[in-house]
């Protein structure tokens, strides 16, 4: 049974998982009061409460495109020192408060790298080229500890999510503010998905993304991806789909999450604030990027609440 905890504000809390809450005050931040008077005589004004931010919902083009400019403020680069002294992105995540990014379980090592572990996140961010100028203020925050999921159990690709501890609380502003959690089981009526990320763009060359590119899939039957990717079973995927996976694609082909998008998010906009998004999966693995029929495996938020409230909001 989940963890449920209580507030002393009066019992309009009681019985609702600290998660939403969290929610609920991050919604707030970004809803502000529009004064509006009736056309009627001796009207009295009142105010009505209006979401303010940069999301339009424009469905999104076939095989992605440039995210707009703070769009999505959650995403999260993550990044490794390289031996020239700079850093290597070769993850996405999601700050969820002010202290924690969630990623992937695979993203906390790159044994290629100076330091297999990842050292900074980078928020804020728009193009993560240093060299270009887009406008963006972004801010690099050291990470101070990785919590594995402690059954993941690396290469195996179950159980496939991280959470990274920051060094010190991020101050949110309109292009830094985290995302909320999903913790239902199913996606209540949401058949479409977003994912973002810096990832692979070409697949024929391998080329990455510099601009954080934004993409619309389809969500599909677990069943379904299971019999479609039976054949791709391995020794790390030994028994195919489990409840805590989930799986989203374009069965045409052309839109897909590929490398560097590893522990992005994929996400949905909340019915009732549309400047709110819920982090319903982590990009965990794919194969063939946007092939036709070959849909990718995303890790599933909700199956793992109970785990992430322990670590970010422990005793709330």
């Amino acid at each position: 049974q989940r963890p449920i905890w209580g507030n002393a504000d009066g019992g309009t809390s009681y019985g609702r998982r600290v998660s939403e809450r969290k929610c609920e005050e991050y919604s707030k931040a970004v809803v502000e009061k529009v004064p509006y008077i009736p056309l009627i005589p001796n009207p009295e004004p009142f105010t009505v409460s209006a979401a303010k931010c940069d999301y339009t919902g424009v469905e999104l083009i076939v095989g992605g495109e440039n995210a707009n400019p703070g769009e999505f403020p959650h995403m999260a680069a993550v990044g490794w020192a390289t031996f020239e002294g700079t850093y290597k992105f070769s993850c996405g995540g999601s700050l969820i408060s002010p202290r924690f990014v969630v990623t992937a379980g695979h993203c906390i090592r790159d044994p290629s790298a100076q330091n297999p572990e990842p050292v900074i996140v980078r928020l804020g961010d728009q193009n993560i080229d240093s060299n270009v100028y887009d406008g963006a203020n972004p801010i690099d925050v050291a990470i101070r500890r990785i919590h594995k999921h402690p059954d993941y159990r690396p290469p195996k690709v179950y159980n496939d999510i991280a959470l990274l501890e920051l060094v010190s609380d991020v101050k949110f502003r309109t292009e830094i503010r985290p995302a909320c959690l999903w913790f239902q089981q199913d996606l209540r009526g949401h058949e479409k998905v977003i994912a973002t990320g810096w990832g692979v763009v070409d697949t024929r060359t391998k080329q990455s993304a510099k601009e954080l590119q934004k993409v619309s899939l389809s969500v599909l039957d677990e069943g379904f991806c299971n019999e479609t990717l039976k054949f791709f079973f391995n020794r790390n995927w030994p028994d195919g789909f489990q409840p805590t996976q989930m799986c989203a694609g374009e069965l045409s082909g052309g839109k897909d999450t590929c490398q560097g998008d590893s522990g992005s998010p994929l996400q949905v906009v909340s019915k009732d604030n549309s400047c709110i998004f819920h982090v319903v999966g982590v990009t965990s693995f794919g194969r063939n990027c946007a092939d036709k029929g070959r849909p990718a495996v995303y890790t599933r938020v909700a199956s793992y609440v109970d785990w992430i409230e322990s670590v970010v909001w422990p005793g709330e």
